[in-house]
């Protein structure tokens, strides 16, 4: 009997039906091509992502890895070959395996358990591993075998309780795993408490859901953030470390592996450069996801860090020589706690150029009580008002937000001339009023500063960068040198 065949009968030869299972249970992507065309009615589609994926969810079964990510784009048949045919294959090989399937919605996961049920209760299955769901506990949010393994399926932010993955087993061997597919809604990507509901699950609720530690936990994802649940994970926010398979829509082997990513483990995939998956997107058709920026960057290239953020984009442009300055301002940005989820508190010091331009000269950042951040305000002030010097520009003052903490530095700071700021606009709108100053040459940023690339990763990711501290002094230096929406200057 060959593979493509997707009858299986009772009266098929014992010893066909032995080799045919055979086959199944030690290839996944056999399992899952046979599979499909049985229960589904349809040819699996197989491209080179598939055989990787493959591997890596054999290592998982056998005992090789057991925290994994995999980022792939949208589209790429994930859920049905690392959740549904893996948890049917699994319980195939060993019966009494138990499994959390979570997604960001009920009737997701529900439609995943429901389609995993449909393959283990195919007459083809049926006829090669007889494992029976329980009649008494066969609902799609949760269901059991005969053998007391089965599948407990909630959305990400549901309640999981009575119910683990894996199994006590004293053996070496697989007993289930937590399947997480896709925790993060869309829709939701730019909202910080949503995405922080579901990243703070992972510590409250599914790592206590494994029976013992080595019960794998797989997460498989289109990335949406750079603070979605990959980016909390692979920055160290579970504690674990993470083999971590990562799948653009376009492969560049000669792309570093991001420094932020801590916890990270990269997966060498060992594809060629060129589009991962030409069947499904050629190069022609990846040149038209990219019309919209972020979810190209995001959702296909799972690289939200190189997100154009929608405001602010590259090129960008720079100054290794300074021309003679006008005038220099420090612009402050504090922040109202120095707790590690808070933001920063940052001091910029900007020059405007005899040819009108911004210049950036330096800048201070750190997480700082209200004591040591005054100390810092003071040691930058004094640091350039010592600069002096023919086209060095006077150093006027320094200009702070007047809220929260900000308000409490203005009060506070001794021998420096301050001016309070007053922000009339949301954030956005400001970042629209001075983004032509960049898209016109008249901002320009110190070349080879060492904080500079942390800063152009908050610049270029705004509005949806994990911190937006550098950003809100940038606004109020390019505002207030260059002009609001530059029509003033007869620039644009």
């Amino acid at each position: 009997m060959s593979l493509s065949d997707a009858g299986i009968l009772t009266t098929t030869p014992t010893n066909e039906r032995l080799a045919l299972r055979a086959l199944l249970e030690g290839d996944h992507l056999n399992f899952c091509k046979f599979f499909f065309k049985a229960v589904f009615g349809e040819r699996f589609r197989v491209g080179p992502h598939h055989y990787v994926i493959a591997r890596v969810l054999e290592d998982v079964l056998w005992g090789r890895r057991n925290r994994v990510i995999i980022n792939v784009p949208p589209g790429f048949t994930k859920t049905m070959e690392a959740v549904i045919m893996f948890v049917a294959r699994a319980l195939a090989i060993f019966p009494d395996a138990r499994f959390i399937h979570t997604s960001f919605s009920d009737p997701l996961v529900n439609f995943n358990s429901s389609q995993t049920q449909d393959v283990v209760n195919s007459p083809e299955y049926q006829a090669l591993w007889p494992r029976v769901i329980r009649p008494d506990v066969s609902g799609k949010g949760l269901w059991r075998t005969a053998e007391d393994g089965g599948m407990l399926a909630k959305s990400a932010r549901g309640t999981i309780t009575g119910f683990r993955a894996g199994r006590m087993n004293a053996a070496d061997v697989f007993t289930g795993a937590i399947l997480i597919d896709d925790p993060l809604k869309p829709d939701d990507q730019f909202s910080a408490p949503e995405r922080n509901k579901v990243n703070t699950r992972f510590n409250t609720t599914m790592r206590s859901r494994i029976m013992v530690e080595d019960v794998p936990i797989i997460v498989i994802m289109q990335r949406l953030h750079q603070d979605d649940y990959c980016g909390f994970l692979l920055k160290g926010g579970g504690g674990y470390y993470w083999d971590h398979l990562n799948l653009p829509v376009t492969i560049d082997n000669s792309a570093e592996y991001p420094a932020e990513y801590t916890h990270g483990i990269p997966i060498e995939h060992g594809l060629p450069d060129g589009p991962l998956w030409p069947e499904k997107f050629n190069e022609d058709q990846i040149k038209l996801l990219m019309a919209d920026e972020y979810v190209f960057a995001s959702q296909y290239m799972q690289n939200p860090m190189a997100a154009g953020g929608q405001v602010f984009k590259r090129p960008l442009n720079y100054w290794s020589e300074l021309p003679n300055l006008q005038y220099r301002i420090i612009y402050g940005d504090t922040a109202q706690k120095d707790k590690e989820q808070n933001d920063f508190s940052v001091f910029q010091c900007w020059g405007k150029g005899v040819d009108g331009k911004a210049y950036l000269l330096d800048q201070v950042r750190g997480k700082w009580k209200a004591p040591d951040l005054q100390r810092n305000a003071e040691t930058f002030w004094a640091k350039h008002k010592a600069i002096k010097g023919v086209g060095t520009g006077a150093l006027r003052c320094m200009k702070i937000e007047d809220k929260v903490s900000g308000t409490g530095l203005i009060q506070s700071l001794k021998g420096v001339p301050v001016e309070a700021i007053q922000r009339e606009k949301d954030k956005y709108t400001r970042a629209l009023d001075v983004a032509p100053a960049f898209n016109s040459g008249l901002v320009l940023l110190p070349k080879g500063a060492s904080w500079l690339p942390e800063y152009e990763s908050e610049l270029l990711g705004f509005p949806s960068a994990s911190f937006d501290d550098q950003v809100d002094p940038t606004m109020d230096a390019v505002s207030d040198m260059i002009g609001i929406g530059l029509g003033i200057l007869g620039v644009l």
